[in-house]
């Protein structure tokens, strides 16, 4: 004769189960400690050359807790692209999309990159905006925003100089040839402070630094020393400030490149002037 549950027991299991059911359902409310607050802060430009383009992206992390992907999406262009990585709070991401006949160069420097980095060359007009939808994910939660994309012309070539720490002014410029023909060699350069006092400091380099179409050319200089090296290529700079006091401040800084483009007959020498961005990576170094 089957034999049922004693009473005893089953009042027991009643009581785990209610429990089960309340602990699952506790569990299933947010807690107060990770809640998602905040915001993405996206600056998009692009640089139409000729006949190569450059999409420049600065992201700032406005939320409470690490960004741990960020997708870009650009109906205009097809631009399907994600970088992974942690972009802690507080701190910023930069990503580059660097266009030629041929080639494309993406770079998030730090970050992983993956993605369809789409055509440029579809941002036929310049001096507009086009749409830019961006899709965060923050502690597993996915936060949509809609920016713009503004376009301008670009010269013979375009620079991005950044600071990633201001403790540790280091200046990483990466350098772009704008044009699919050609060569072009930086001379020199210089650092202009914008501010209600202008100061200069210009700088000599010992040997000039090539840049050429299709990848673009890296170097970094200290910011806080009259001379040195280019790193990581060993070319030695000396500079001489204008007032000669101290180097211009980091507020309003710009950097001006001196270069010679040749191409064939044709011989340009220009000195363009590109904004320094402080986009500091973790908070920390602020």
């Amino acid at each position: 004769m089957a034999r049922g549950i004693p009473a005893y027991a089953l009042g027991g299991l009643i009581i785990l189960v209610g429990f089960i059911a309340s602990l699952t359902l506790i569990l299933s409310i947010p807690s107060p400690l990770t809640t998602v607050t905040g915001y993405l802060n996206i600056t998009a430009n692009a640089y139409l050359g000729f006949g190569s383009n450059l999409l420049v992206i600065i992201g700032q992390n406005n939320f409470n807790f690490p960004i741990t992907k960020v997708s870009i999406y650009i109906p205009r262009t097809g631009t399907n692209i994600t970088v992974s990585g942690e972009i802690p709070s507080g701190s910023y991401f930069l990503l580059m999309i660097y266009q030629g006949l041929n080639n494309t160069v993406v770079m998030a420097p730090g970050l992983n990159v993956t993605g369809n980095p789409g055509n440029l060359a579809n941002l036929t007009k310049s001096g507009v905006a086009y749409n830019l939808n961006a899709t965060a994910v923050v502690y597993d939660i996915v936060k949509r925003g809609l920016f713009q994309l503004t376009t301008q012309d670009s010269g013979v070539v375009y620079a991005v100089p950044v600071i990633t720490n201001v403790s540790r002014p280091i200046i990483s410029v990466y350098v772009f040839q704008m044009a699919p023909m050609g060569s072009t060699e930086v001379t020199g350069f210089n650092l202009v402070s914008l501010g209600q006092v202008i100061g200069e400091v210009r700088c000599n380099i010992s040997e000039p630094v090539p840049v050429l179409p299709g990848e673009p050319t890296y170097f970094a200089v200290n910011i806080s020393s009259i001379n040195g090296t280019l790193k990581p290529l060993g070319i030695w700079y000396t500079c001489n400030a204008t007032p000669v006091t101290s180097l211009p401040t980091l507020l309003y800084l710009n950097l001006a490149l001196k270069y010679v483009y040749t191409y064939n007959n044709i011989v340009i020498r220009r000195e363009d002037w590109f904004p320094v961005y402080i986009i500091p990576t973790q908070l920390s170094n602020t």
